[in-house]
């Protein structure tokens, strides 16, 4: 049986399917389960354009089982990998939705009409526009429904662990949030992202050293030589420890003392 007043979030990646669900708690929701379920390599292969959901019965019965006993209407969160994301300074006078659109349309991988566009709030002038094959949201939705599911939202990742980070205020450094297959590098300054890059992954030997790397040049070019990283995700602890203490960060303590924004950054995309 559901929680009453539960939230449920069900996050899908190349590795597993995650669902964790939030109940109301002295005015605060507060995490009150986490389910997450593997997948077999190749079942989900999150990607701009080509199908993502390969194995679809497999990846249901995952959804099947990560669900059980927490509820029907969820909350569905996209792995990175699937968007165009950027930061944009955006003119005083223009639409932040349309000014995104209008940049990142050479750049698709697909038709600019097909596209669904996302922008987030990052302040001091700024937005993170994302782009996202509206065909490719669609083939989530009919996994999850196929599954008995009823989504109520449709969020990205990344651009959910960004939003929890600023309003989280989180620490001056370069914020690595890792997926399976991508990544989001954001460089915070004063709570804000001051520079971002989006990519995928290279999980071939050596990753933690060009994470550190690529750190050191990015607070360097912001005029801040600490070199600070903050790595959060899957395989997170792992590379923390091949990067070594005094250099790396983890950027949530642990569920017991979270505040409402850690969770949101938690919920999107922060599983390690």
């Amino acid at each position: 049986m559901a929680f009453l007043g539960t939230r449920l979030y069900l996050g899908l990646d190349a590795s597993a399917v995650t669902a964790a669900a939030f109940g109301d708690g002295l005015g605060r929701p507060r995490p009150r389960a986490l389910a997450d379920v593997p997948l077999a390599p190749g079942a989900i292969a999150p990607s701009p354009s080509a199908a993502n959901v390969v194995r679809g019965e497999e990846v249901r019965e995952a959804i099947r089982r990560a669900v059980s006993g927490l509820g029907r209407r969820v909350t569905l969160v996209l792995p990175d990998g699937l968007a165009r994301i950027a930061l944009f300074e955006v003119p005083g006078r223009a639409d932040p939705r349309d000014f995104v659109r209008f940049r990142l349309a050479a750049s698709l991988p697909w038709p600019a009409s097909e596209a669904i566009v996302e922008v987030l709030p990052a302040g001091r002038g700024r937005a993170v526009g994302a782009a996202v094959r509206r065909s490719t949201v669609v083939e989530y939705e009919q996994v999850a429904a196929a599954a008995g599911l009823s989504v109520e939202h449709v969020h990205l990742a990344p651009l959910l662990a960004l939003e929890g980070l600023m309003r989280s205020g989180a620490r001056d450094a370069v914020h690595a949030v890792l997926g399976d297959v991508a990544l989001c590098l954001a460089l915070f300054h004063g709570g804000v992202p001051v520079a971002l890059r989006n990519r995928r992954r290279d999980r071939s030997s050596g990753e933690a050293e060009r994470l550190r790397d690529e750190a050191s040049r990015a607070t360097a070019a912001a005029g801040d030589g600490s070199g600070r990283l903050v790595v959060s995700g899957r395989e997170a602890a792992r590379l923390r420890l091949e990067i070594g203490e005094g250099v790396v960060e983890q950027s949530l303590p642990g569920p017991a003392g979270w505040s409402d924004s850690e969770e949101t950054a938690w919920i999107g995309g922060l599983l390690a």
